[in-house]
């Protein structure tokens, strides 16, 4: 295995041990608190505690995943293009890096200006998808159009000298030619009634950015759907398809290392796992629970 194989591998082992330490110290309340719910009293009793399982994985895995996307970003474009301050413009601030968890997009636009939310809002309102099949007319929010429409509202809501503000962003970094913020999702399985909101906040982290050189993208970490078929989403009604979007491959391919596949990450993933020896964790948990 070389060198950056192991680099790898240590960022999942890393990242995943803490989640499973976390998922460990409070499955136990979790899962009585499951075994409250009486619409649950006729299943068995493993199978309730393999859903805690599930359930507690599936909610706080993707900052664990996301935190590793991160790490591996920084081996491909080095830590100066994937800060915890994201700042391409040089607004004078005083956040100390060590007190930023994440990422967050430094600003002189006025984030939180009714009227600039409005804009937005209706800027995707009124550029959604419509139709299906031959005739769907997909999202006009695309590369160019939020260029075009959306980069002058960082001028025109721009907040007096001195003044600033922060926005948390999934994932920003600089490619060499472009900066490229990210709404991240695991599988962005959204509903409708959410999906516009999540849209909007990608949209305003643009805006925030204020630049020319920035592509915004909605990524998932893997496609539902299945890898290498068309994704389905209700992001896509508010979203140019497929230019507007990383899944799964797509955004892994974005961000790891020359000459590491995406093939090749899931199959070091799967080694880091073995190694954390998540099975027996797992089943530790549950006969734990359940005394057995």
């Amino acid at each position: 295995m070389t060198e950056i194989h192991n680099t790898i591998k240590t960022i999942i082992l890393e990242e995943f041990s803490k989640l499973i330490n976390l998922i460990e110290a409070d499955f136990k309340s979790n899962y009585k608190r499951k075994v409250n719910n009486f619409l649950l009293s006729q299943m068995d009793e493993r199978i309730t505690a393999s859903m805690v399982f599930v359930s507690s994985f599936e909610s706080k895995s993707g900052f664990a995943i996301e935190t590793c996307a991160k790490r591996i970003a920084v081996l491909r474009f080095g830590a100066e293009n994937v800060p915890a301050i994201v700042n391409p413009r040089g607004i004078v601030h005083n956040i100390d890096p060590k007190d930023v968890t994440g990422q967050i997009v430094v600003t002189d636009v006025d984030t939180h200006n009714g009227d600039l939310r409005g804009t937005i809002a209706a800027f995707r309102a009124n550029n959604e998808a419509k139709g299906k099949g031959k005739s769907r007319i997909e999202s006009g929010v695309t590369q160019d159009s939020i260029k075009a429409t959306l980069l002058p509202l960082a001028t025109q809501y721009k907040l007096p000298n001195g003044q600033f503000e922060t926005k948390p962003v999934d994932l920003a970094f600089f490619d060499g030619n472009n900066w490229n913020v990210l709404e991240l999702k695991a599988g962005g399985d959204l509903d409708s009634s959410n999906a516009p909101s999540n849209i909007e906040k990608l949209l305003t982290i643009y805006v925030d950015m204020g630049i020319e050189n920035c592509n915004a993208y909605f990524g998932t970490l893997y496609n539902k759907d299945g890898e290498g078929k068309t994704w389905t989403g209700a992001a896509k009604k508010h979203l140019n398809y497929p230019s507007m979007f990383l899944i799964g491959s797509q955004f892994w391919n974005k961000i790891l290392p020359k000459g590491i596949t995406f093939d090749t990450f899931t199959k070091i993933y799967k080694e880091a796992l073995e190694e954390i020896n998540l099975n027996k964790r797992i089943n530790d948990m549950i006969s734990d629970c359940i005394g057995e």
